[in-house]
């Protein structure tokens, strides 16, 4: 029985089981098919809905990392999959999730339903790996959370935090940063922080620039955006701020590297309904140290989070 492209989608979002049983025949090329497809329309989809400030790069993110995800993704995923017992071969590894990736290619584009459909794509996938291999749900469910878990694992354990990469989403750090950017960091306690002032000392440069950029929570509000900027120099309690004021606390003076002022001179925050003055950045205010910069990685997360 053929199933048309309707159907299949149908089938894959709703009778996943039965419909793998009735596609175990399918050759790769037609999964493959499929797969570009509905890819194709969701890179577009995705693209329309960030269109005003980047379409055209969230399209080509979607199907690249699409594509890369399920293909080279599948090696990895295959690995599991035969040291757990499956004997079918690579490609029905690949058809698992080319199929699996259904729910994601039809709704992953939809903000808020989208991170919902990827999770559900993950237990249709979870259902294919077991329907076209012949696998106990137990195992087939192991499959796909040691596919998963080992690469974000591997990075905490480098990095020292779970969230390793922050999105640039503001001009503030250019031209050392750009929008789009995805900064990549460690955990504080992981190293130690330089100021400018330290750095042009003792001539360490970060990010083209003396001194590390921190990620930190302004006055450490957790509900306010994390800003990314350089961290200047440590000031003590009383000691006179940008601007004049006493600082109220000891802290770290930071800035963005285009920005004319001082994030405690300049920036303000949300408290309690009104609005007050950055403050010198406490330690434990501090999330991570940004690294690495890769370039327009991080247009995804800022679509996403625009979304809600």
């Amino acid at each position: 029985m053929v199933l048309s492209v309707v159907d299949k989608v149908r089938g894959f979002l709703f009778s996943p089981a039965k419909t793998f049983d009735v596609s175990k025949d399918d050759t790769l090329g037609n999964a493959t098919q499929y797969f570009i497809a509905l890819l194709t329309i969701c890179a577009v989809l995705s693209g329309v809905v960030g269109w005003r400030d980047h379409g055209v790069t969230m399209f080509v993110l979607v199907f690249i990392l699409g594509i890369i995800g399920v293909f080279i993704g599948g090696l990895w995923v295959h690995l599991w999959v035969y040291l757990l017992g499956g004997r079918k071969g690579i490609t029905q590894t690949l058809k698992a999730l080319t199929y699996g990736a259904t729910p994601g290619c039809v709704l992953g584009w939809i903000p808020i339903v989208g991170f919902v459909a990827v999770v559900w794509g993950f237990i249709v996938q979870t259902v294919g790996i077991r329907q076209l291999h012949g696998l106990p749900t137990r195992s087939a469910v192991l499959v796909l959370v040691l596919a998963i878990s080992i690469p974000l694992s591997v990075p905490y354990a480098a990095t020292g935090t779970w969230r390793i990469g922050f999105a640039i989403e503001s001009g503030s750090m250019a031209p050392n940063m750009h929008p789009g950017d995805l900064i990549i960091v460690v955990a504080p306690h992981r190293t130690s922080i330089v100021t400018y002032e330290d750095g042009k000392m003792r001539d360490y440069v970060s990010f083209h620039e003396y001194g590390d950029v921190i990620i930190y929570h302004p006055n450490g509000l957790s509900s306010a955006t994390p800003l990314i900027h350089r961290a200047m120099y440590w000031i003590e309690k009383g000691e006179e701020m940008p601007g004049g004021m006493p600082a109220p606390h000891a802290g770290y003076i930071t800035k963005g590297d285009h920005n004319p002022s001082y994030d405690q001179q300049s920036l303000q925050v949300v408290v309690d309904g009104g609005r007050a003055v950055v403050e010198p950045v406490k330690p434990e205010w501090v999330i991570a140290v940004a690294k690495v910069r890769v370039p327009y990685l991080g247009y995804p997360s800022i679509i996403f989070n625009k979304g809600f």
